[in-house]
């Protein structure tokens, strides 16, 4: 696969997102997404992806979907964007998060405590409502900061993998509902994408993702929180550290 392809293409997504993530000026070039005190989380270049200390999960550009390249405008992705600052909608960047598959869900968990063991970083899980793993990067002492997340996939049966495996999620809060949301996709992207609905609880849609599309084996998505999402009490009472 071509990985320069993707990298091209979130690149320019990234940089329309209003905040969490800065632009290097130096000899690296590309994006950084930054915990406080200028430490970095993320460094996206042109040619790779790179977390400080720890190794990029091999299955996320080992094992691509193998549906076509098909993506989004990028006008409408930026017009998205452009609305929810407009109307200070934009919450803040919540997680940039990676979802690949393994052949064991513990061994890959055992790697990242490993290697994460040897940063200034911590790893955290949040229990999940499926069968894989949801582990995160970063530093919940300032719950305001960005975070990765790992989706960690050891079998599944679904026959439309493919339009969600792998895939690298953009994920942002907001000061919308979830049917605000769901609206906001529909129009906004013209019907074309349909809004899902990642999380929700007791008739309250929490997490609304806007599938992007697929570039070079790997889907991007926007999750979009509601503005009752809580991201300090997730920070603070849901996840669990482990390292």
């Amino acid at each position: 696969m071509d990985k320069t392809k993707f990298l091209d293409k979130l690149l320019k997504i990234l940089e329309m997102v209003p905040e969490g993530i800065s632009f290097t000026e130096d000899n690296r070039g590309g994006a950084r997404v930054l915990l406080g005190e200028g430490q970095e989380l993320l460094h996206i270049s042109a040619t790779d992806i790179q977390i400080p200390g720890i190794s990029l999960p091999v299955n996320f550009f080992g094992k691509p979907s193998l549906l076509p390249d098909e993506f989004a405008p990028m006008d409408q992705i930026k017009e998205l964007f452009q609305y929810l600052t407009a109307n200070n909608l934009f919450g803040r960047l919540n997680h940039l998060g990676f979802c690949y598959a393994v052949d064991s869900a513990q061994s890959e968990k055992e790697r990242l405590i490993d290697e994460v063991k040897k940063t200034k970083l911590h790893l955290y899980e949040e229990v999940s409502d499926d069968s894989s793993v949801w582990l995160f990067l970063g530093d919940t002492s300032n719950w305001q900061s960005p975070m990765l997340e790992f989706v960690i996939n050891e079998k599944t049966t679904d026959p439309r993998k493919d339009y969600w495996l792998p895939h690298f999620q953009i994920d942002i809060d907001t000061y919308l509902d979830g049917n605000e949301i769901e609206k906001l996709i529909i129009d906004n992207f013209k019907g074309r994408i349909e809004p899902y609905r990642i999380i929700e609880n007791k008739g309250m849609i929490i997490l609304v993702r806007a599938r992007l599309g697929v570039i070079a084996g790997i889907n991007i998505a926007l999750d979009m929180g509601f503005e009752g999402r809580m991201p300090r009490y997730h920070r603070t009472k849901i996840l669990t550290q482990l390292v």
